[in-house]
């Protein structure tokens, strides 16, 4: 959501008759794009803000900005702490870029944006179509969340979830297909609450279904998806229509029953375990990858035991795994018995390890076997054609020859590595 926010500022920054430039130096406006998922983003926001201060010392016309998460959190603290930031946008507000920026030029104001709104502009601007890759492109469906995890920040950063209209999202997709993008992934804090907000009986696999129609859209992903909020519905829609991937980011979090009511996540390791059962029987060969948070507040040893347990059981594709971060304004952030952060990274570790060994496996399976691949791009350094499997899988061709961008190509897989997999074209 994040880089395709930037996407947009990009595009508005383009429509003032600015181009991109290569490095602070010399830019005329610089933007950071933020987010607060996590207190590491929020330290590596502070010392880009450092490292730009002495750009701003040399150049003083020219506009600093911070946009996104952080700024929706911290409003006008940043330009307490940071003298030399000209503005402040939220989430919400995005779409205001253009005008903030004239503002700051012309009277030198310093300004904060950091109101919510009921019906957010920027979720009406169009993808600028320059998104991974020049056949794929990001899409937001919704933005916000209403969940309210104990951990999380994002209902506070982002606001209640908010559904784009499906005539906007049907359309923007079409016009993507005109200029040959071939795969859309489709945005939102909790895609799988997409449309209850807009109260006309309209879901997540209903806007599938419509969106499987569009000529030339050849695969269709969506990110991220709320155990919660995951059905039936969405599980056969994923099996019967033709270009949706088969592959879901269905984040798990702990394996422990009373972890995940301590994170107030709204389902227990066994309904959990039975929509991923559903799930695997509409589409046996489905990619399911995941979140995973060690260390949460009062994380006994059984707990983290149960967790493991948990991984090996449910053998995810991959996962995204983090030490618990306590963030501003969160339930868990006063939570008793934090875990010592030597524990909590001695946790993370054992997690990665399991999980390695699983992901290595499903690699080293699909060495002989025959994939689609969309051709996403070639490597800057080698030239090496690269893409990925409906599944999600990063494959690398080791033959550029009659390979190009945005071509469907039957790949036959060599090896599979750590974190990727190497073919070559066939047929």
């Amino acid at each position: 959501m994040n880089e395709h926010d930037s996407e947009k500022m990009a595009a508005m920054l383009e429509e003032l008759g600015l181009i991109e430039a290569s490095s602070p130096d010399g830019a005329e406006v610089v933007v950071i794009n933020t987010c607060s998922i996590r207190e590491k983003a929020e330290h590596k926001l502070y010392s880009a803000l450092g490292k730009l201060k002495p750009y701003k010392v040399k150049d003083p016309g020219m506009v600093t900005v911070v946009a996104g998460c952080v700024a929706q959190q911290e409003k006008d603290k940043l330009l307490k702490k940071v003298r030399h930031l000209d503005a402040v946008l939220g989430t919400h507000c995005i779409s205001e870029l253009p005008t903030v920026v004239r503002q700051v030029r012309e009277a030198r104001d310093r300004v904060v944006l950091s109101d919510f709104h009921q019906d957010v502009d920027s979720l009406h601007l169009p993808a600028p179509c320059k998104g991974p890759s020049p056949v794929c492109s990001y899409v937001t469906v919704m933005q916000g969340c209403s969940n309210f995890c104990s951990y999380c920040v994002v209902p506070l950063t982002r606001g209640p979830e908010q559904s784009r209209p499906r005539e906007e999202i049907v359309a923007e997709i079409s016009t993507l297909a005109a200029k040959r993008v071939r795969e859309v992934t489709l945005l939102g804090q909790n895609v799988n609450a997409y449309g209850k907000d807009l109260r006309a009986g309209y879901s997540f696999a209903r806007l599938l279904t419509e969106l499987n129609r569009i000529e030339g859209i050849q695969r269709i992903r969506f990110t991220t998806s709320h155990p919660r909020d995951f059905d039936g519905d969405l599980a056969r829609a994923m099996g019967n229509l033709e270009s949706v991937c088969e592959h879901i980011h269905l984040p798990l979090q702990s394996g422990s029953d009373r972890v995940l009511q301590a994170m107030r996540r709204g389902y227990t390791l066994a309904e959990y375990l039975e929509k991923l059962r559903v799930l695997r029987e509409a589409i046996p060969s489905v990619a399911v990858t995941a979140d995973m948070i060690v260390g949460f507040p009062g994380e006994t040893a059984e707990d983290f035991s149960q967790t493991l347990q948990a991984l090996e059981q449910i053998r995810f594709d991959q996962i995204f795994s983090f030490k618990f971060s306590p963030r501003p304004g969160t339930a868990a952030r006063n939570l008793p018995e934090q875990i010592p952060e030597e524990v909590k990274t001695e946790r993370l570790s054992k997690v990665h390890e399991l999980q390695d060994r699983i992901t290595a496996a499903y690699h080293l399976a699909a060495e002989g076997t025959a994939v689609e691949v969309l051709v996403e791009g070639f490597r800057p350094r080698t030239g090496q054609p690269f893409g990925r499997t409906r599944g999600n899988k990063i494959v690398n061709l080791e033959s550029a020859d009659g390979v190009s961008v945005g071509d469907l190509v039957k790949v036959k897989i060599l090896r599979g590595l750590k974190h990727s997999l190497t073919g070559k074209k066939i047929g």
